[in-house]
């Protein structure tokens, strides 16, 4: 118990001739500075990154094979709704405007553009 209580007053000694001296306190407060400043500059890169994740050419290349996938998936149904108004109309003799009503195809139904 002794010994801790000595320890104890040398640790205290310590930190008052550090805070008399002032040494550590100058080099404290500059990396405090330096570390806020760095925290900021941080930041303001982060944003920038989020800015110039849209223009990634990875990314890029991503979006233009699921364009690609899905420019595919949407001429398949296409077909298969001209593929089914055929039917109608050629195997069940169906009037080509009431195959278009069940159908829900529109005038202006066609293939997709590019």
């Amino acid at each position: 118990l002794e010994e801790a209580k000595n320890q104890l007053a040398d640790a205290k000694r310590g930190r008052e001739d550090t805070d008399a001296n002032g040494s550590d306190g100058d080099g404290r407060a500059s990396k405090l500075a330096r570390l806020s400043e760095l925290g900021k500059q941080k930041q303001s890169l982060v944003a920038e990154l989020e800015t110039l994740k849209e223009n990634d050419p990875a990314a890029l290349a991503d979006l233009e094979k699921e364009y690609i996938l899905v420019k595919a998936a949407a001429h398949r149904w296409t077909d298969n709704i001209f593929e089914c108004k055929s039917y109608l109309t050629k195997k069940r003799g169906m009037d080509k405007k009431e195959a278009n009503r069940i159908l829900g195809i529109t005038g202006n139904f066609d293939y997709p553009e590019e």
